[in-house]
């Protein structure tokens, strides 16, 4: 098995792909029950946090939940703290790993702005009360992070509701008001906003304009990040109307999604709007949904593709479960060279590294070649992969990480379709461009006598040190996808070329590795005069494409 690489994310064609829901583990303390207690997640911990809400009382209480470990944790922050509210905003600000908070209301309303900052546990006022848009509760908002910026809209206090818009600057922490003028969405309070940063765009819809318009409402607005312009989207289908609901916008799948709320009773429904096609759908929901609520709240979790919604009231009270939204079966979220990491292209016969979720089985099984055939199998573990329709040999399957051989049939394709299908279903497929070469290095050289090379184990200029690479692209003879070297070891169709320390080495030998599909084994011989050192880059062009990797010479 290859060390697992960064997650790199990709755009997914997911049109109908089916959903589904999980209640989450919650093992120990908890939460209480409770409404407009909301969520943000931060991806670089994996973490979820909630702040506030009601329940017999307007709280202030933070707290965090890790889907990994099952387990919620209070955190008891030293210090000043906001003032117990519900129905405020809280995003995560990226840039800072910090929490914003804005507004909200408890015996009066607020429109303050205050910062969690989560490695120092601490929690700073930005901005006081009336610094900038009026106190509100009911409200939208977003973190943009192109603007580096909170964005907020619409809300309402006792002396009416607003609809209007402002930016909150997270680098000075000053207040902006970007109202357009123009079209814009009525006065509403009791509704959400979503951000698809793809687009610089934040969608809001329905909510309740009481004294205004209708209660509840199914509109849905576009707001321009970039050019501050309100635009409402306008079609046939549209989910009911309601307010109170729950929604996040899916980068993964290009999705906004909307679950819940309340409009002509309680709601359990999910729908979904594709931006590309401006269209509304109910989803396509597999397996339980989870009961009739309102109030409850929502977060975006991109690194695992998750939607969170967390509290709201339920036909038999106030409820403290945590749901998961995912896309349905095997769910890809990044891939890369399996020795590099490099990712942005694959080369026809190139080892990838996919990431995701529900990509196998929960123990990593390794395959090997069948010893009838020569071959690495195409299904197994219940798992096949493949690139434009030709089934990809398996090296390796887990159920967040599959090591694959890109098929050599793409050596005439610009872009590849990459499927996965685990037990019979089938994932979004994922748009991957394929290049003529996309080399990487493993990790390490061997010495002349099959020693690892290391700096206890050095070579010497004038010695052979022998390196493994993937991503070589065609070779002559041509190889087969899969497939152990037969007669011969055949050889990259594009130019080879190394350097070691920066100086031209001599290349021995540049063919199929042994025993490896996918694999080419160079053999270099270290030029002399090379410095000493134990991290001398040795560099490998195949083509136009280049790695390399630190060896040590004495």
């Amino acid at each position: 098995m290859w060390t697992a690489l960064p997650i790199i994310s990709y755009a997914l064609a997911a049109l109908g792909q089916p959903i589904s829901y999980t209640v989450l583990p919650a093992a120990g303390v908890r939460p209480s029950a409770r409404v407009d207690g909301t969520i943000a997640y931060d991806g670089g911990s994996g973490s979820l946090y909630l702040f506030g809400g009601q329940d017999n009382a307007a709280r202030n209480d933070l707290w965090t939940y890790r889907p990994r470990e099952g387990s919620w944790r209070e955190i008891s922050p030293a210090g000043a703290k906001p003032a117990p509210r519900w129905g405020h905003t809280l995003v995560f600000d990226s840039g800072r790993r910090r929490l914003i908070l804005f507004g909200g209301q408890a015996s009066g309303f607020f429109g303050d702005v205050w910062a969690f900052d989560i490695a120092a546990g601490v929690w700073t006022e930005l901005a006081p009360n009336d610094r900038g848009p009026s106190r509100r509760y009911g409200h939208s908002g977003v973190y943009d992070p192109r603007g580096d910026r909170l964005v907020i809209s619409h809300g309402f206090t006792n002396s009416g509701r607003f609809d209007d818009t402002w930016s909150f600057d997270l680098a000075s922490s000053t207040w902006r008001n970007i109202t357009p003028g123009g079209a814009r969405p009525l006065r509403r309070c009791l509704h959400h906003a979503a951000i698809d940063e793809g687009r610089n765009t934040m969608y809001l819809f329905g909510g309740c304009a009481s004294g205004f318009g209708p209660c509840p409402l199914n509109d849905l607005w576009a707001f321009d990040l970039a050019a501050n312009r309100w635009t409402e989207v306008t079609g046939a289908a549209k989910p009911p109307a309601r307010e109170h609901y729950g929604r996040a916008f899916d980068s993964a799948r290009g999705r906004l999604v909307l679950y819940g709320g309340s409009g002509a009773g309680l709601l359990n429904d999910t729908w979904e709007f594709d931006p590309r096609t401006a269209v509304w759908a109910a989803a396509n929901v597999r397996g339980d949904a989870p009961g009739a609520r309102s109030r409850h709240e929502s977060a975006y979790a991109a690194d695992r593709g998750a939607i969170f919604f967390f509290g709201g009231r339920t036909a038999s009270g106030l409820t403290n479960e945590l749901w998961s939204l995912t896309a349905a079966g095997p769910r890809i979220s990044g891939l890369g060279n399996a020795f590099s990491g490099a990712s942005g292209v694959v080369a026809p016969g190139q080892l990838v590294s996919i990431f995701g979720s529900g990509l196998g089985p929960s123990e990593g099984r390794a395959f090997d070649f069948d010893a009838a055939t020569g071959l690495l199998p195409t299904n197994a573990a219940g798992v096949s992969v493949s690139w434009n329709g030709v089934a990809a040999p398996l090296y390796f399957a887990r159920a967040d990480q599959l090591n694959v051989q890109v098929p050599y049939e793409l050596a005439e394709s610009a872009t590849a379709s990459l499927a996965v299908t685990v037990d019979g279903a089938a994932g979004a497929p994922v748009e991957v461009r394929v290049a003529p070469a996309g080399v990487g290095l493993f990790p390490g050289a061997w010495n002349q006598d099959g020693s690892r090379n290391s700096a206890a184990s050095a070579a010497r200029a004038g010695e052979i040190v022998v390196l493994f690479a993937t991503g070589q692209g065609v070779t002559v003879p041509a190889s087969r996808t899969g497939a152990r070297p037969g007669n011969g070891f055949p050889e990259p169709v594009a130019p080879v070329s190394a350097t070691i320390g920066g100086m031209p080495a001599e290349i021995l030998f540049r063919g199929q590795a042994p025993g490896t599909a996918g694999v080419m084994q160079i053999n270099a011989r270290i030029p002399g005069g090379v410095a000493a050192g134990d991290s001398v880059p040795v560099a490998l062009t195949i083509g136009e494409s280049s790695a390399s990797v630190p060896i040590a010479i004495r």
